[in-house]
């Protein structure tokens, strides 16, 4: 759950009130420099200077200490020592809220503490994004919420762009995959763009350092991922098939050949014919020899290669799936129809493949 921390956008989930005295304690540790506080030297950093935002996570029971150190190494504040002095001052150790926070850089140590502690809101709204979603599905929820209306959500997300350390989206694709699926509360009153902006900044954070890092390893770009990973999480239903999934994908591509994937056609029906929604919804259950032929570059069954972007929003364990794949011989995959539960069955040869059709492709 993210926990949107900054002025003007403050949730909770308990009530509490912060004393006078430690007020004024407070006060007087923020005055001081983060090495004079317990008349001890300690390696002061420059204040950082303010800038993005970033979604941090604080765990269960985390310490002070150790969430201090993580927001001095993150640019979020000066010193760690300086937050975990503060929160213990001020009595709030059992009161720092576990949870995704957002929080912007270069704040103090008072503010973190202030931001990241339990408190009394005014009313909030909650919206949970399942993962798998087109963001015009997640216009269904934000309309349905009554924070916004979903129109109001989709024109803020047509005029929304990536945050700076992503980088810009290649020529005429759109945000659809880059909205993180989570669950987001805000305050009544917060606006559409507010909402975009916390979705796109906490995918940024999810996607970190070591997938961007992947990405080179891996050879493709964050959109080819990010476009494989909506792919992915429209098939995967049991976790640990991701990254088989993924490995059968790119093996497919290594021999230049059709990644043959069903939700891209489904994808592909609503684009060239949007009033099908109405009578089939955003997915096509049932797809017909036509829907198959369909041409589209987003059709994987007629043209080979990565699709020009994502289908669906996807999550942290696609995401991670389609930049770390499992390393198999597997080329096919079908849908076990007489276990019903979601999971494939895995083949290296066409026979085979064919085999597991006959086997379980059928109720």
């Amino acid at each position: 759950m993210l926990q949107v921390s900054r002025p003007g956008i403050i949730l909770a989930s308990v009530s509490f009130a912060i004393v006078a005295a430690g007020v004024l304690i407070a006060a007087y540790f923020v005055a001081l420099t983060p090495g004079q506080i317990e008349g001890r030297e300690i390696p002061a950093t420059a204040m950082p200077t303010p800038g993005a935002n970033i979604v941090y996570k604080v765990k269960e029971a985390q310490s002070a200490s150790s969430i201090g150190a993580d927001l001095q190494l993150l640019g979020v504040i000066s010193s760690g020592r300086q937050f975990a002095v503060l929160v213990e001052v001020m009595g709030v150790a059992g009161r720092l809220a576990a949870g995704d926070h957002l929080l912007q850089k270069g704040i103090t140590a008072l503010q973190a503490v202030d931001m990241l502690t339990v408190r009394a809101s005014g009313p909030a709204i909650q919206l949970t994004f399942p993962e798998g979603l087109r963001f015009e599905e997640m216009a269904s929820i934000v309309d349905k919420s009554g924070l916004v209306s979903g129109e109001a959500f989709l024109v803020a997300v047509a005029a929304a762009s990536l945050p700076d350390e992503l980088g810009p989206l290649p020529p005429g694709a759109d945000l659809q995959g880059y909205l993180f699926p989570d669950t987001y509360i805000l305050p009544v009153g917060a606006t559409a763009a507010e909402l975009v902006e916390i979705m796109l900044t906490n995918f940024a954070t999810r996607f970190d350092a070591s997938l961007r890092e992947g990405l080179v390893e891996r050879g493709i770009t964050l959109h080819q991922a990010v476009t494989l990973a909506s792919i992915i999480e429209r098939e995967a239903v049991i976790p640990e098939e991701r990254p088989l999934i993924a490995g059968v994908f790119y093996n497919r591509l290594a021999a230049g050949d059709l990644l043959g994937a069903d939700p891209t056609v489904q994808f592909a029906v609503t684009l060239l014919d949007p009033l099908s929604v109405n009578s089939h919804g955003w997915w096509k259950r049932e797809l017909t020899a036509e829907d198959l032929a369909l041409d589209s570059p987003y059709n994987t069954r007629k043209y080979p290669g990565i699709p020009p972007g994502p289908i669906t929003n996807p999550g942290l364990a696609s995401l991670q799936a389609a930049v770390n794949p499992a390393e198999t011989d597997y080329y096919y995959f079908v849908a076990d129809a007489k276990k019903g539960d979601g999971s494939h069955v895995f083949a290296v040869t066409l026979a085979e493949h064919e085999r597991n059709i006959a086997a379980v492709g059928q109720p």
